[in-house]
């Protein structure tokens, strides 16, 4: 009975690490799919509609910035958004930048996927420490569960039962 239950527990806790590490490792591929993609996007010029900056000692990984933008291509008014958090920022004093260019009502490049117009990026930057650590992360929970899973699944139903049974 025990041993049966500790297969179990062993194939049940394995899911769980594959399913994280296959949301981390979707969403470090989908970070560089769309940098290396943008590369071809035509350059647009936005307005910027609001900047807001998050920062305290309470913010846990440091300062946030969202930036609301609007633009027109082909015609379709659209609008978009962007996001960094502390050093994942393409430039430090991001929002300070952005906010006297929405004061003085100055544009600002950015690119627009021209097969989705909707899609467009404020800033073409791939920080490499946070990819890193998404696809680091991603790769030990994947192959942790992935092993953790098919041992218990093998020792269920494998030679490791017909050894157990004994």
């Amino acid at each position: 009975m025990f041993p049966t239950l500790r297969k179990l527990i062993l194939l049940v806790l394995g899911i769980p690490f594959v399913i994280l590490g296959t949301r981390f490792l979707l969403d470090a591929g989908q970070s560089a799919l769309i940098h290396f993609a943008a590369e071809s996007w035509k350059p647009i010029t936005v307005e910027v509609l609001s900047v807001e900056h998050f920062s305290g000692a309470d913010q846990a990984l440091g300062n946030q910035t969202v930036v609301h933008y609007q633009y027109e291509f082909e015609g379709q008014a659209l609008e978009g958004q962007f996001s960094c958090i502390g050093d994942e920022c393409p430039q430090t004093d991001l929002h300070l930048s952005l906010r006297a260019a929405q004061d003085e009502k100055r544009p600002v490049s950015a690119l627009v996927n021209p097969d989705d117009p909707a899609q467009s990026l404020l800033y073409r930057h791939l920080y490499m420490p946070l990819f890193l650590l998404k696809a680091g992360v991603g790769l030990f929970c994947f192959l942790t569960g992935s092993v953790s899973v098919i041992f218990g699944v093998y020792l269920l139903s494998g030679a490791g039962a017909a050894k157990g049974g004994k």
